[in-house]
């Protein structure tokens, strides 16, 4: 593919005719109809690789995909976000047992407290 593309870029330098003019400035032509055909058909073939390129890279991760390591680590995945569930889970219980025995705790607090009454005389 490298020679491909290396080849595409000498062909269309040279595809153009230059020629120096009496007064000292060059004349480009543009290119010729065989360069024409030459570049067209070298980006036929890059098209052509690039696609066969695709298919293989396709095809080959649809076989990683498809085996037996893909499948372990998709059921690690799958044994590990379980785990994680889990542990929030116990975590949002301790939190709610803590609470609870908080809110206990300040009613109980409430209730002992005495509250103290002054009489002011006038």
């Amino acid at each position: 593919m490298k020679r491909l593309i290396l080849m595409a870029i000498v062909l269309a330098a040279f595809a153009c005719k230059v020629e120096k003019t009496d007064n000292g400035t060059y004349k480009v032509e543009g290119p010729t109809p065989e360069a024409k055909d030459a570049a067209a058909k070298a980006g036929n073939d890059l098209k052509r690789e690039t696609k066969e390129l695709g298919q293989k890279i396709k095809s080959g991760a649809e076989q990683v995909r498809d085996s037996e390591a893909a499948a372990r680590i998709k059921s690690g995945a799958r044994e590990a976000g379980q785990g994680i569930k889990q542990g929030a889970g116990e975590l949002a219980e301790s939190a709610g047992k803590k609470l609870e025995q908080a809110g206990k705790a300040a009613k109980q607090s409430a209730k002992s407290d005495t509250t103290s009454t002054t009489t002011t005389r006038h």
